[in-house]
This record gives C-alpha cells, structure tokens and sequence, in this order.
C-alpha cells in the first residue's frame, strides 16, 4: 500500500468525505464491473456497489493496515454478494448486448465481423447462463480467479477461509461450467 493510499483512509476515518471521494474513484469502476459478474443484472449491481462502499465507510475504522485495501474492499464486497444471493433467491441473465463494456472483446476477423460479433454474444450468453447455476461460493471464487485475475491466496484472505477451500471451489466450479457448456 502506497503513502497516499494510507493517508487518504486516515483522512477517511477523521471523517474527510472528499477523501472518501477519492477512494470511490479510485476502487468504483473495478467494484461495479465485479458486482456486475456477480449479479449480471445492472441494476442490482449498482446497489451492491452501493451497498459495498457504504460498508466501507462506516466499517473504515475497522481497517487495520494488515493487507492491501483493495483486498479489504473486495472482502466486503464478497459479502454483500453472498448476502444478494441469500435473498435473492432468483437469478437473471442479462441481455449480453447491454453493458458490453464489462466483457473483453474476443479477436474477430475483420472479413467476418458480423459472424463474430454474433458468436462472441452467444458465447457470452452461453456463459453467463453457466455461470448463473453454480452455487454463490463457486461463482464467486470463479469470477475472482478468471475474471479478477486474483491468486488463490488473495482469493483465500478475500472471501476469510483457507487456500484449500478456495480450491476446492475452483475445482467444482470449473467441472460444472464444462459439464454444462459441453452439453449446451
């Protein structure tokens, strides 16, 4: 963690709301766009991001400095989504069309551009569809491995269990997506 990173919470826990501004624009883009895999509904992803940082500022004296703030913040984000998922009960799929900015363009050959764009929705589809039938805890993890780019000993201090839990989850939900895919 940087020296401006740390005074900027420190100006946060002396209630500085400008400071707390920063962190929003420094962390708020990387929170929705995972609270979007999360949910793939706009709008219940807008309320997690909603709901992450405003734990985030009333638990900011809980902040130790032991790890980086970003994993801290994803900790909390990680529990407001299993805490979407209990309640929610429901799982919807968005339509891969909207919000395209959240998903990296696969290479299309230019000669074939319209055949592509629509292969890469209907993979994108497919996929989402997937990912919605794995458990909170394996889509989770799934989503914090191959979309995050996170390593399992940062996905184990995020999500507060061990590294075997984690792989244990990345083994089940890895096994179900190409059963499912396979099938699809």
């Amino acid at each position: 963690m940087d020296q401006q990173e740390i005074e900027i919470i420190e100006r946060i826990k002396n209630g500085d709301e400008m400071a707390f501004q920063q962190i929003m624009s420094r962390y708020g883009e990387r929170v929705m766009g995972l609270a979007f895999h999360f949910t793939k509904n706009y709008q219940d992803a807008e309320d997690l991001y909603q709901e992450t940082f405003i734990k985030v500022y009333r638990n900011i004296d809980s902040f130790r400095f032991e790890s980086e703030f970003f994993t801290w913040v994803y900790r909390i984000l990680a529990n407001q989504a299993f805490n979407y998922y209990r309640k929610a009960k429901r799982m919807t799929i968005v339509d891969p069309g909207e919000n395209d900015y959240l998903w990296e363009t696969l290479p299309a050959d230019e000669s074939n551009e319209a055949d592509q764009a629509t292969l890469n929705s209907s993979l994108r589809e497919e996929i989402d569809r997937a990912l919605m039938q794995l458990s909170s805890q394996q889509r989770i993890v799934f989503i914090l491995k191959h979309y995050e780019g996170k390593k399992i000993k940062d996905i184990a201090s995020i999500l507060d269990c061990t590294e075997g839990t984690v792989k244990r989850y990345l083994f089940r939900a890895t096994r179900k997506l190409q059963t499912i895919l396979v099938k699809a």
